[in-house]
């Protein structure tokens, strides 16, 4: 029965998630149709009316969507439960899913601390290369980049060189964080093909 109750679910997460994207970009384009309108000249009345008709119809459209969203309800949440109770259950088990579930949870916990870590020290890397001459952004880079476990001395990333060192370091910490969400994503898709049969 839970198989089913997932199947059904993950097909409902699934148009939720498709109407969530639909949201947006129309949401997208009202907001380009207001910012169109406010270039607008006030003596281009006919432009301003064909406007204000393109909004009207997104704003019809984009309701539609809320609608069928309120209408496929908290589809994601029902999945994310069902898909726990089924990694509970095989975990609890004696089956050999249930082994790779538990690494596949152990990987996603580390991948919890490691990504958003690596998020912050490239986010505190790219404002100290937008203020080069900042010593204390390139020190916080620097304390970030530490609490990483690399070894960068204090004052290291100073300079030119310095610039170019944190440029190259930036870079890298982008690639990670590239190949952590790859890795992530390759996770989850494999837990869910688990719990799925």
């Amino acid at each position: 029965m839970i198989d089913e109750d997932l199947r059904t679910a993950r097909r409902r997460a699934r148009r939720w998630d498709e109407l969530d994207e639909r949201r947006r970009a129309v949401a997208y384009r009202i907001q380009e149709v207001r910012q169109a309108l406010d270039l607008i000249g006030v003596w281009d009345q006919e432009t301003v009316a064909a406007e204000e008709a393109r909004l009207r119809a997104f704003g019809r459209v984009l309701a539609s969507v809320e609608q069928e969203l309120a209408e496929v309800g908290p589809a994601r949440e029902l999945y994310e439960e069902l898909l726990l109770r089924e990694d509970r259950r095989l975990v609890e088990s004696a089956d050999p899913q249930g082994a790779e579930l538990l690494e596949i949870g152990r990987l996603m916990a580390e991948l919890d601390v490691e990504l958003p870590a690596r998020e912050r020290a490239r986010g505190t890397g790219l404002a100290a290369l937008r203020r080069p001459g900042d010593r204390q952004a390139m020190a916080e880079f620097v304390r970030q980049l530490q609490a990483l476990g690399m070894r960068v001395e204090p004052g290291a990333l100073n300079g030119a060189q310095g610039l170019r060192d944190a440029r190259g370091m930036v870079e890298r910490l982008e690639e990670r964080c590239r190949e952590l969400e790859t890795l992530r994503d390759r996770l989850l898709d494999r837990r869910e093909e688990l719990l799925l049969g």
